[in-house]
């Protein structure tokens, strides 16, 4: 029985065959369905469809606004967060009443700090080549240099700058043959390795009048040797008998038969004195014994404290320079400490408080009182009242 192919019913268990698309036939839209529908009748898949149909679906409309259309990607994925964050709401999505959803505010995951790279990386190992070695003939010239200058040191230590000329200069109690004889410095002696130290040191301890040394050379063969002497003011009984000179920090200089024009220091005894030695003061005698077995009482204080007191108005003495017409410094008694001019004025100092000052006040008081024409007599400085003092006139 021949009839049409186009009326021949298609059997209940085949589905039908969608006509072939001819290319000047525009696509459907949302026709993602009907093309998954024609490749699995390609293939011959009789499998249900599971999706929804294409007809279930809104139609998606293109936008009329040409400001839309001309926006980018990123610019529209922009404005829709910001649609998101404006939407508000703890749900990311709703159905609204017609089925559409509507989008929400989303939170965004916390960025994580960008990573800093690690300083405590190991950097590459450089590669160190090694030093390359001298030509010869360099070697050679700096090995000749380095022997001639060697050479000429050697020469200049043995041969020349040797010691020929010594120059003393400062000098009054000694001579400079005195000088140059305790320094210990030769003629001939190399003058590079002098020892200038040791030569000071030698003059100090031998010649005790001298209280400072200075030694220079000068190329090629001179030595100069500038001293600064001490001046005998001061004389200081012995406890054995005689006189010592000495300088106002107490080193003894020589032994004197007379104090003579020197300013006495009475009260206190020198022990065991030696050249260049510092003053040390002996004990007092033993009080003498009264009859009733009790001891005098002893209030002079001790030796020690003496000398002292006695050193500090010494030195004042130097720093104002007017020790021409003192005589004598008594530290007799600790608290009852003097100072005579001549026989002219008695100086009452007290104790050893303030001594320096009450020194300098007993100079400038004793000059005025001269220029007004007073000769003689006691001037209390024991200060009983504060910053006064008194004078009574022979």
């Amino acid at each position: 029985m021949n009839w049409d192919e186009q009326s021949r019913p298609e059997p209940a268990n085949r589905q039908s065959e969608a006509p072939p698309r001819r290319a000047s036939e525009p696509r459907a839209a949302g026709s993602q369905a009907n093309r998954r529908r024609e490749s699995q009748s390609r293939r011959g898949d009789s499998r249900p469809e599971r999706r929804r149909s294409a007809e279930s679906q809104p139609e998606r409309r293109k936008s009329t606004d040409p400001a839309r259309r001309r926006r980018s990607q990123p610019e529209r994925r922009r404005s829709t967060d910001r649609e998101r964050r404006t939407a508000g709401g703890p749900e990311q999505r709703r159905r609204t009443a017609q089925g559409q959803p509507e989008r929400q505010q989303t939170a965004r995951p916390e960025r994580r700090p960008a990573r800093k790279p690690d300083s405590r990386r190991r950097r590459p190992a450089q590669r160190r080549t090694p030093p390359r070695p001298l030509p010869r003939r360099r070697l050679i010239r700096q090995l000749v240099t380095t022997g001639a200058v060697v050479l000429a040191l050697i020469l200049g230590l043995t041969i020349f700058f040797r010691v020929q000329n010594i120059r003393v200069t400062g000098n009054g109690k000694y001579t400079a043959q005195e000088i140059i004889d305790a320094s210990g410095i030769d003629g001939g002696e190399n003058l590079l390795l002098l020892g200038k130290s040791k030569a000071a040191g030698q003059i100090l301890n031998r010649l005790p009048y001298v209280d400072q040394v200075q030694i220079g050379i000068k190329l090629p063969n001179t030595v100069n040797i500038d001293i600064v002497e001490l001046e005998a003011v001061y004389a200081v009984s012995a406890a054995g008998g005689g006189w010592w000179l000495m300088d106002d920090g107490g080193k003894l200089l020589e032994p004197v038969e007379d104090a003579g024009a020197h300013i006495q220091v009475t009260g206190i005894q020198a022990e065991n004195p030696t050249v260049g030695a510092t003053l040390t003061p002996a004990a007092d005698p033993e009080p003498e014994t009264q009859p009733e077995g009790e001891t005098e009482p002893q209030a002079n204080g001790d030796p020690a404290a003496r000398a002292a007191a006695a050193l500090t108005i010494l030195q004042t003495l130097q720093e104002v320079d007017r020790t021409a017409e003192i005589t004598r410094v008594d530290v007799s008694a600790l608290y009852d400490l003097q100072v005579w001019y001549g026989d002219d004025y008695q100086v009452l100092l007290g104790g050893p408080e303030e001594l320096a000052y009450k020194t300098r006040y007993m100079v400038q008081a004793v000059a005025e009182l001269q220029d007004r024409g007073y000769r003689g007599g006691v001037l209390d400085l024991q200060l009983t009242e504060p910053g006064k003092a008194t004078f009574t006139p022979w």
